[in-house]
């Protein structure tokens, strides 16, 4: 066993969803001061019973009234002082731009028991395993060419598979992780994940980070032409320039894998990523040899393999993988090839007035 620090030092806002969402009636705009405060709604309900106001409150929750909470406490005349003494955590949303009648919902991060942010280790082993699995069809193109005739056939046949996105070539994507990770004997199976060398990498969750760590960040949609579309969805992110630390263990008798190949592996990836999509893009800039993308926002291009399987024919095959496959038709991929790029759109967000790709971080790795 040899056990390493890997620290991630967040460049663009993180997010990694806990699958909660708040809604208008959960959460406090005060525009005054560009924050979104979450209540602590034990603390406020308790209050409420005192003011007699709790019946009404839970008429309000039950009831479709299209009142956001704050209209709602501005109607009982509720002082801002009572407001704040109800206040869990704040949110910084001066990037955020919120329009009078339109309902904004904030997807919320992953917290641990105690309510801090952290990043699971799930999803940084996640992402070292797309980056190791790209690195290895890289340097051995000739092994993955029956993989490659699988795809071509499955795409052929989408009519009749009829299959959504989300589970769209799962067996070929499979099927690749086998034939890159499958290596072990531990069973007669090669296909079983007892026999995965990944399984000989154990990456712990990250130290959380205080509330404080977190803004909140509107996503943005960014053309080749370099216009820019804002949608009503809120993440709730770790601020850039935050630090993560995690623990990185490498089981050597399981998996032969070096923190030198690792690293080899991400430079290679942030590469590819910037030189067949990124750059695609106006006012984008080449990242650094340690850049990952992570979590929600990051991208299709920086969580599949396709663009490195595929090389020049890539664009054709992701724009037929998005075409008329469980996607909207409104986001037009039968323009990708012509634009040179697919997905022909680059998810950004805002902070302090700058535009950021979300989940950009630079990854270091060292021996304890």
């Amino acid at each position: 066993m040899k056990v390493y620090k890997l620290d991630l030092l967040v460049k663009g806002p993180l997010f990694v969803g806990s699958g909660m969402e708040l809604l208008k009636k959960e959460y406090y705009y005060d525009r005054v001061n560009k924050k979104i405060i979450i209540p602590d709604i034990m603390k406020m309900y308790s209050d409420l019973e005192k003011l007699k106001l709790q019946q009404e409150y839970e008429s309000y929750l039950l009831n479709e009234n299209r009142k956001s909470l704050g209209e709602w406490f501005l109607d009982k005349r509720i002082k801002e002082e009572q407001i704040e003494s109800w206040t869990k955590y704040k949110l910084d949303c001066a990037d955020a731009i919120f329009e009078k009648g339109k309902t904004m919902q904030i997807m919320q991060c992953v917290k641990d028991a105690y309510g801090l942010p952290y990043i699971p280790g799930s999803s940084l082993k996640g992402m070292l395993r797309t980056i190791l699995l790209a690195y290895n069809i890289h340097n051995n193109k000739a092994d993955y060419s029956r993989a490659k005739r699988e795809i071509y056939s499955a795409l052929e046949e989408r009519e009749k598979r009829k299959k959504v996105m989300r589970s769209l070539l799962q067996k070929e994507t499979k099927s690749l992780e086998q034939q890159c990770f499958n290596k072990l004997t531990r069973t007669r199976k090669k296909y079983e994940s007892q026999n995965d060398i990944m399984s000989g990498i154990i990456v712990s969750d990250s130290i959380p980070v205080a509330l404080e760590d977190l803004t909140l960040c509107q996503k943005l949609e960014c053309n080749t032409e370099g216009n820019v579309k804002r949608l009503n969805l809120l993440r709730e992110c770790i601020k850039p320039e935050t630090k993560l630390e995690f623990m990185l263990t490498i089981d050597e008798s399981i998996c032969k894998y070096t923190i030198e190949y690792i690293m080899d592996a991400i430079k290679y990836f942030s590469e590819n990523v910037y030189n067949c999509f990124i750059k695609k893009y106006p006012n984008t800039d080449l990242p650094t040899k340690n850049t990952v993308w992570l979590g929600g926002g990051a991208g299709y291009v920086s969580k599949t393999v396709v663009y490195n399987l595929f090389d020049r024919d890539a664009v054709d095959v992701v724009s037929e993988i998005f075409k008329g496959i469980g996607v909207n038709n409104n986001h037009k991929h039968f323009k990708d090839v012509r634009l040179g790029v697919s997905p022909h759109i680059l998810k950004l967000t805002q902070y302090k007035g700058k535009r950021y790709q979300f989940g950009m971080c630079q990854i270091s790795i060292s021996a304890i």
